[in-house]
């Protein structure tokens, strides 16, 4: 676990380092997240799809988007989260 050696110990010279190496992992997955969750939205659901099969692709497409829009938004708490540890840590060196 790369991302977390350092986050356990109890030095902030130690964490800080650490919660860098996470904040940064984070935003890159926000990132590739956001990058799907556009391509599916661009994804045309022509109105001439009528097969049950179509609708039920199309009907699926959404569902994962609304999906990624949760992910997204619990990723950018955890990015938060962080960046609120980081300053606490700085501010404390």
């Amino acid at each position: 676990m790369d991302g977390l050696d350092g986050v356990w110990t109890t030095t902030p010279t130690d964490q800080l380092p650490a919660f860098r190496r996470q904040r940064q992992l984070i935003l890159s997955l926000i990132g590739d997240v956001a990058l799907v969750q556009r391509r599916l939205n661009n994804v045309d659901p022509s109105e001439f799809w009528r097969s049950s099969a179509q609708r039920a692709y199309r009907e699926r497409i959404s569902e994962i988007v609304h999906d990624l829009s949760s992910v997204l938004n619990l990723l950018d708490d955890a990015q938060q989260q962080l960046q609120l540890n980081i300053s606490q840590l700085e501010l404390g060196q």
